[in-house]
């Protein structure tokens, strides 16, 4: 598949051995994503107990995985979202997306996901690709905001 820039990746399902490699993805974007939050808040870990319960997706270029989305098809609910920093706007996180919501189209039910409202780049990003915020966004600062997407199909 086509990601831009003259990218081409695949999208699949994640294997066992694919773990060690998000887990690292998810440190690295959580920490730039998140900067207000000290780099030591976040752990490899995170990524284990975030995804525990989650079908995950991984975009894999030049066989190396470079972006994951989580995602949980019964409720229609996309937990995470993250693209190797250095492969940033290719078009990755746009195929992650669009892979999902096929999966979510069976929920029956408008995709959900949350996004840190201080996280301007991830919330133009999600708007840019038809998600919408559901009421108006939180006055606290940590809080989040809901986003909603007809499912795809």
């Amino acid at each position: 598949m086509p990601a831009g820039q003259g990218v081409r990746i695949a999208i699949r399902s994640a294997r066992g051995a694919d773990a060690a490699r998000c887990a690292e993805i998810f440190l690295r974007g959580r920490r730039q994503a998140f900067p207000w939050q000290p780099a030591d808040r976040f752990g490899l870990d995170d990524y284990y107990d975030c995804v525990r319960e989650d079908s995950v997706l991984v975009a894999e270029t030049e066989e190396t995985v470079v972006g994951f989305v989580s995602l949980d098809p019964r409720e229609g609910v996309i937990h995470n979202l993250f693209i190797d920093p250095g492969w940033h706007k290719r078009g990755i996180g746009s195929a992650l997306l669009r892979e999902a919501l096929g999966l979510l189209r069976s929920s029956r039910r408008p995709a959900e996901l949350a996004c840190a409202v201080r996280n301007a780049a991830a919330r133009a990003f999600y708007e840019r690709n038809g998600w919408t915020p559901v009421g108006a966004p939180p006055n606290q600062p940590d809080a989040m905001v809901l986003y909603r997407r007809a499912p795809a199909g």
